[in-house]
């Protein structure tokens, strides 16, 4: 079996979910992982399937276009196995939450994210929307933390960052944000 990561966006409709896994099934695609959103009337999603050994990611292109036609999707493939992948040693790394709300300012996510790079976070998963009436904004990231970071240090940077910016940032480990959240 080879593994694919396969992204698919199109118009927001119902049924494409259903075409999707119905092409997936022509193709013998074992499911691994999976997000799906809908996104300003836009559905998106992006999995990780198995799929036989003769699969060639044209192909599973070519058969999800084809059983997804009345959607008009576009549908992208990346195999893992021909990548170079950013792979952190797993006991190397503590998982982190960063929330950021307040009045909405352009580049915000950008500094955010530029602040992380520099001292080797990687953002593993974020969500952001804003409030177009009250031109409020929310935004969570879910970050891999290498060990050795100084946490405490970088809790109150990115505080500041938020207060000067006119946010409120919160930076938890993620058994104070699971504590803090109800997550059910």
């Amino acid at each position: 079996m080879k593994r694919f990561i396969v992204s698919l966006m199109a118009a927001n409709q119902v049924g494409i979910m259903a075409a999707l896994t119905e092409a997936l099934d022509d193709l013998k695609g074992d499911i691994q992982e999976v997000s799906q959103t809908v996104m300003q009337q836009f559905f998106t999603i992006i999995l990780a399937a198995d799929f036989p050994d003769h699969c060639q990611g044209a192909d599973i292109v070519s058969h999800i276009e084809k059983v997804c036609e009345p959607f008009k999707v576009d549908v992208t493939t990346k195999e893992p196995a021909r990548e170079k992948l950013f792979n952190y040693p797993q006991e190397s790394v503590e998982k982190y939450f960063l929330t950021v709300t307040g009045q909405d300012q352009r580049g915000i996510i950008r500094r955010i994210s530029t602040r992380l790079e520099e001292v080797g976070i990687d953002i593993t998963d974020l969500h952001a929307i804003r409030d177009d009436q009250r031109h409020e904004f929310l935004l969570v990231m879910e970050l891999a933390v290498p060990t050795g970071i100084e946490t405490h240090e970088l809790t109150q940077e990115l505080e500041q960052l938020g207060s000067t910016e006119g946010l409120s940032a919160a930076f938890q480990h993620e058994n104070i944000f699971a504590a803090t959240h109800d997550l059910q």
